[in-house]
C-alpha cells in the first residue's frame, strides 16, 4: 500500500522550530536550496546569536556526529546582491564538511532523507525566520521529496533556469505561471492570495477576467517604505489598477515586516505555492520551485490564517480606503 502524503502548514515564527526538529531527524542526507543563508553581516562579521545561526550550527552538530554516514549539501545564490551574506554561512559550514555549490536560484528548501521535504517563502535569514509573515509545508512523502531532490539535482549539476519539467506536484521555474493563471481562469467561486511582489500583466489580466465572471477575490500584498521601493511601488501600480477593475477587496501588509508569502487559493479547494514572485523576471530568469495541490483541508486552513492577518491590519492597509 502507497503511503499516505502528510502535509502540515507551517507559518511565520514556527519555522525555526519545525525545521531544527527535522534536521534531527536525519540519517543519511540533508539537501538544502537556498537563496539568502545569512548567519553574519555583508561584511563577514560572524554572529551567533541569529536564527541562522542556529540552523547553520545544527547542521554541523549533525555533520560531526554522523561524519561520512550523511551527506549534507547546500546549492546557494552566489551570483545576486545576497551573495556576500552567504560566502559568511559557506565558509561556515564548509569547514564542518557541509559540501556547497555556488549557483543561480531563488528555490529554497530542506530536503531530509528522501522523505521529508519542508519547502517555502522562508528565507534563511533573521528577518524571514523571526518578523515576516511567510508561508511553508512540511512533507512527509517519498515522492514530493524525489522530485525536489531532482530540481536540487539538476542545479547541483549545472543546470539553469528553464531546462527541467517536474512530475506533479511540483513546477519548476516559470511554469508555476501558466498554472497560475489556468487556475485564476477555472475559478468557480473564490480566489484569496498573498503576495510580496506582483507586477506581471498576464496574470493581472486573469484576475480582471476573474472578477469580470463573478468570482470573489481577496488579496494580501506587501508593503514596506525602505526596501526594494521600485517593486513596492509597481506592485502598488498592480494593486490600483485591480482596484479600477472591481477587485477592492485587496490590503497591504504590515510595514514594519514583510509579507513574503506567494500563494493562491482557488475555490477553498487548491492552492499553488512556492518561491517565485509574481514578475515576468521570476517566470523568465530566476530558478524557483512552486507545488499545485488539491487539498481541501490544507486551503482551508491557509485561507483561515489568511484571513487572520488581513483582519489584523484591514482598517490601516485596505488599499480601497488610501
Amino acid at each position: 500500500m502507497a503511503q499516505k502524503t502528510d502535509i502540515k502548514l507551517v507559518l511565520n515564527e514556527a519555522y525555526l522550530p519545525v525545521l531544527l526538529d527535522l534536521l534531527d531527524r536525519a540519517r543519511s542526507s540533508i539537501d538544502i536550496l537556498a537563496y539568502s543563508f545569512a548567519i553574519g553581516s555583508a561584511k563577514g562579521v560572524l554572529s551567533t546569536k541569529n536564527a541562522p545561526y542556529k540552523i547553520a550550527e545544527k547542521l554541523a552538530e549533525i555533520k560531526k556526529k554522523y561524519g561520512k554516514k550523511i551527506s549534507i549539501r547546500l546549492y546557494v545564490e552566489g551570483l545576486r546582491e545576497t551573495v556576500t551574506r552567504n560566502k559568511t554561512t559557506v565558509d561556515f559550514l564548509e569547514k564542518a564538511g557541509v559540501e556547497v555549490i555556488y549557483g543561480s536560484t531563488h528555490a529554497k528548501g530542506f530536503c531530509v532523507d528522501n522523505r521529508y521535504l519542508l519547502f517555502g517563502s522562508t528565507n534563511l535569514t533573521n528577518q524571514s525566520i523571526l518578523k515576516n509573515y511567510e508561508t511553508n509545508l512540511l512533507i512527509d512523502d517519498p515522492h514530493t521529496a524525489k522530485v525536489f531532490d531532482q530540481y536540487f539535482m539538476h542545479l547541483w549539476n549545472g543546470g539553469h533556469h528553464g531546462e527541467i519539467k517536474l512530475d506533479p506536484p511540483m513546477l519548476a521555474d516559470g511554469d508555476f505561471k501558466d498554472v497560475l493563471i489556468e487556475m485564476i481562469d477555472t475559478a468557480k467561486t473564490s480566489l484569496d492570495f498573498s503576495i510580496y511582489f506582483f507586477i506581471h500583466s498576464e496574470i493581472e489580466k486573469a484576475f480582471i477576467r476573474a472578477a469580470q465572471r463573478g468570482i470573489k477575490i481577496s488579496g494580501f500584498i506587501h508593503h514596506h517604505n525602505s526596501f526594494a521601493l521600485w517593486y513596492v511601488r509597481r506592485t502598488r501600480d498592480t494593486a490600483m489598477r485591480l482596484i479600477k477593475a472591481g477587485i477592492t477587496d485587496l490590503h497591504f501588509g504590515p510595514g514594519h515586516l514583510f509579507t513574503h508569502s506567494k500563494y493562491l487559493i482557488k475555490d477553498e479547494k487548491e492552492i499553488l505555492l512556492g518561491t517565485g514572485n509574481w514578475l515576468v523576471e521570476d517566470v523568465k530568469i530566476h530558478p524557483q520551485l512552486y507545488i499545485h495541490l488539491k487539498n481541501p483541508k490544507l486551503a482551508r486552513a491557509l485561507l483561515k490564517e489568511l484571513q487572520k492577518q488581513i483582519g489584523d491590519h484591514r482598517s490601516v492597509y485596505n488599499f480601497a480606503e488610501k
